[in-house]
């Protein structure tokens, strides 16, 4: 018996989907030699919510790239912009936690954009104390 509320779905598929559009267009697109690997769910369901992030924030380069790449670097998954030493699961959080602290910015990231992370305005009460 299944008790899981996390929605079934083929971990590699996104991956596939990913290389429908070729390797050396995804070169191209983030300056280098990248890795695709399925799409994970976080350890912590107050993360991702249980469910798989479709695209990760950068957190040191401030752009998206499609949950499952990265840029393999010696040990570690980096971010996969060629220009980043961010770490593809540490530095990364999920789009829609970006998304919900700026409503203007896409439904779907725009791979290779600057996406700086606008902190939420304080409330007028804490400005007094």
């Amino acid at each position: 018996m299944n008790i899981s509320n996390v929605a079934k779905r083929n971990p590699g598929a996104v991956a596939e989907g990913k290389l429908q559009m070729g390797q050396v267009e995804l070169e191209k697109i983030f300056g280098g030699p990248i890795s695709l690997a399925p799409s994970r769910v976080a350890n912590s369901p107050r993360l991702f919510h249980g469910k798989f992030a479709e695209h990760l924030w950068c957190g040191r380069c401030k752009r998206t790239f499609p949950n499952g790449m990265y840029r393999q670097v010696g040990e570690f998954r980096r971010c996969p912009y060629a220009d980043c030493e961010g770490h593809a699961s540490v530095d990364a959080m999920p789009w829609e936690r970006i998304k919900a602290t700026n409503p203007d910015y896409p439904d779907v990231p725009v791979a290779g954009t600057h996406y700086p992370m606008e902190l939420p305005a304080a409330p007028a009460r804490a400005r007094f104390f």
